[in-house]
């Protein structure tokens, strides 16, 4: 699957809907370059869940590709810097993001010659949609959809880029798809579940529709009373990382 903000603007509470209810927390994102060719990075933060979820640089600028993904933990938030520890094999990577500044610092080793420190100029966006990773342009206007009454389901769709993706079990698991059609009240989804399916959601009637497989009465139509949620991040890959 096709898995960036240049424009800066200050970091602002979001209004974040759990399992659980309505809950204020503090996520952004941050948008970094450097190396030679300048290549860009990310990071999404939630301070509250002392969480961060790290985009590596790609490897190839041009191609946009060998992007990945790291979970981490938020250690320290004094006096405007934000201080995270990566997990990479076989240790971890430490940095500081300066609030204040725009800053994200890669410190050194004891002998610099081997690697000095690194500052990196960076930008602070809004938190970047979970169809964000390995997206050449951002996802400005995704659209998340719960259906409670399955329990941990979530489909989110942005018609601008076509993308779509299923999260199914807190176990994480998740399914690739497409945006095929939208009309003034409905989005057409093309999901690849085990056997790739239809999916219709209705803004109006607030319904996810999964349509049938005709001549297979294991998997009929079924309607699911769901409801459209704050967009899914980049954060929620944190959880499912740090599980491994």
């Amino acid at each position: 699957m096709k898995w960036l903000m240049s424009c800066t603007i200050p970091i602002v509470s979001f209004l974040l809907l759990t399992s659980d209810g309505a809950a204020a927390t503090e996520l952004f994102s941050v948008r970094c370059e450097g190396g030679a060719p300048v290549r860009p990075y990310f990071a999404t933060f939630d301070i509250d869940a002392k969480a961060v979820v790290f985009e590596t640089p790609p490897m190839n600028v041009e191609a946009y590709s060998g992007i990945n993904l790291r979970a981490g933990e938020i250690i320290s938030t004094e006096n405007g810097k934000v201080g995270f520890v990566i997990s990479v094999l076989p240790g971890r990577l430490d940095l500081i993001f300066d609030r204040n500044q725009k800053t994200m610092t890669w410190p050194g080793l004891d002998d610099p010659t081997f690697r000095p420190t690194l500052i990196h100029q960076c930008t602070i966006t809004p938190p970047r949609s979970i169809l964000s990773f390995r997206v050449r342009d951002p996802i400005q206007h995704p659209i998340s959809v719960r259906c409670e009454d399955a329990g941990y389901m979530y489909f989110t769709m942005d018609a601008a880029s076509k993308q779509a993706l299923f999260e199914r079990g807190k176990e994480g698991r998740l399914y690739e798809g497409e945006v095929t059609d939208v009309g003034q009240d409905e989005i057409v989804l093309s999901m690849n579940f085990d056997i790739p399916r239809q999916v219709v959601w209705s803004k109006s009637h607030q319904t996810i529709t999964i349509e049938g497989i005709e001549g297979d009465a294991s998997r009929p139509r079924g309607v699911m009373q769901c409801q459209e949620v704050a967009p899914r991040t980049m954060i929620v890959y944190h959880a499912r990382l740090w599980r491994r």
